[in-house]
């Protein structure tokens, strides 16, 4: 079935406890709007990454599930206008903890109760979705799990890497956003393609990227990731537990941020939870090079519960 985009896909932003935050829609929720997806991102928390991955999926599924993702506080800038009182407003919701209340807000005020949630968290947003299961009031149909990190992070191959820099050196990165954000448009595009050049990059993957290069986003989800790297440390394993019917994982087979043993000791302390090993050596940062493929692999993997 064809559609044409162009009226099915919305970009707007919508005030979550008073930030301006970014949301790529597929499909509108309607009256008769039985279920719908909704997409957690990873860190950055830029939803246009994602925007290939949405729009396919939502062409997968015949157009008849709403496919929506909601960004992370303080991780795009909103048009100009508003960006004043967007930097002027509390850094608290930015934290890992305040994107958990964010998600939580944006799902109660914008989402129906009756409709029925397929989740599907990508990264750190497996983590912020495994947070927000016991105060949602929606159904839940599944929350799928794409490269999880939901645990171990400062101590897994980029953990071990990142924590570090993410401690001391962080504060350059600003400074450095700073000075590319003074090239002219021209310089940055080449810059950033030049970047991805071996890559067989998406364009919204392009748009994105550049969106990002801005020092209040680039602080705050830097911030999120310093934070990541000490409070995603444990398993829960009775979160986990508590809502194991519900939960599908996918781990990578070669994901520094989630590596193999971490699948393989979920599995033995799960036996019977829904796990799939990605065998076609997806990377972690799937939106990268492999959207299409991982919208082909949720769209017939959910068929088994919609």
């Amino acid at each position: 079935m064809r559609f044409n985009m162009d009226t099915v896909r919305n970009m707007e932003f919508i005030n979550v406890l008073g930030m301006p935050t970014s949301v790529l829609k597929y499909g509108e929720i309607l009256q008769d709007t039985k279920s719908m997806f909704l997409v957690v991102p990873g860190n950055p928390g830029v939803v246009e990454f994602y925007d290939d991955f949405m729009s396919h999926l939502y062409t997968s599924c015949g157009g008849t599930v709403p496919v929506w993702g909601v960004s992370h506080a303080g991780h795009v800038l909103p048009p100009a206008g508003n960006q004043d009182l967007y930097k002027k407003l509390s850094y608290e919701v930015c934290t890992l903890d305040g994107q958990i209340r964010h998600k939580v807000a944006f799902i109660k005020e914008n989402i129906p109760k009756k409709t029925k949630l397929f989740l599907i968290g990508h990264s750190i947003g497996c983590y912020i979705i495994l947070k927000i299961l016991d105060q949602l009031e929606q159904p839940i149909g599944r929350c799928f799990m794409l490269f999880p990190t939901i645990e171990r992070m400062a101590v897994s191959p980029n953990g071990r890497i990142y924590t570090p820099a993410l401690k001391y050196l962080r504060w350059m990165a600003p400074l450095l956003v700073s000075g590319v954000g003074l090239l002219p448009q021209g310089i940055k595009t080449w810059l950033l393609r030049s970047h991805f050049k071996d890559e067989n990059v998406p364009e919204c993957v392009h748009s994105a990227t550049e969106g990002l290069i801005n020092p209040f986003c680039v602080s705050n989800a830097l911030f999120m990731a310093h934070q990541e790297m000490s409070k995603v440390a444990e398993l829960d394993k009775t979160l986990v537990e508590n809502h194991l019917d519900r939960l599908s994982f996918y781990f990578g087979k070669s994901d520094d941020w989630c590596p193999p043993h971490y699948g393989e000791d979920f599995k033995k302390l799960f036996p019977t939870c829904d796990i799939r090993v990605c065998e076609m050596g997806y990377s972690h940062a799937y939106v990268i090079d492999a959207s299409l493929h991982m919208a082909d692999i949720v769209a017939k993997w959910c068929q088994d519960f919609m």
